[in-house]
């Protein structure tokens, strides 16, 4: 795989839906926290109160405040802020993205197959 980092297919209806009840602060937060783990190869960042507050860009004071409203929505129990629909996303991103490789590279390899032949009658001749 290319370190380039794969399309992150966004639903916002069901990102409406699951963060109804997050304040604004806190549905920022969690964005953040699930957009920094894509970038990251959907590796979840560690539930550290010093790491995340700098993360997001906030005090850790309001951190504290915020955690509280965001936790429920992730798997905190190896210690990250692991989120089930995330992971799911990414595994399907991969998939997409290697089937797309593999489609090029058959594209390809089509083409360097045919590269410098002639086309038989490409063009009519005219005597």
């Amino acid at each position: 795989m290319s370190s380039k980092v794969p399309c992150l297919h966004f639903f916002p209806s069901d990102h409406i839906a699951d963060t109804l009840h997050l304040s604004m602060e806190a549905q920022g937060c969690y964005i953040l926290i699930l957009f920094h783990t894509w970038n990251n190869n959907c590796r979840p960042y560690k539930d550290d109160d010093k790491i995340v507050p700098k993360l997001l860009r906030i005090t850790p004071k309001k951190w504290r405040k915020i955690k509280e409203e965001i936790t429920p929505l992730f798997d905190l129990s190896e210690g990250t802020f692991k989120q089930k629909r995330l992971e799911k996303a990414w595994r399907e991103a991969l998939q997409r993205s290697e089937k797309a490789r593999e489609a090029a590279k058959i594209r390809h390899e089509k083409r360097r197959m045919y590269a410098g032949r002639r086309l038989a009658d490409a063009l009519p001749k005219h005597y």
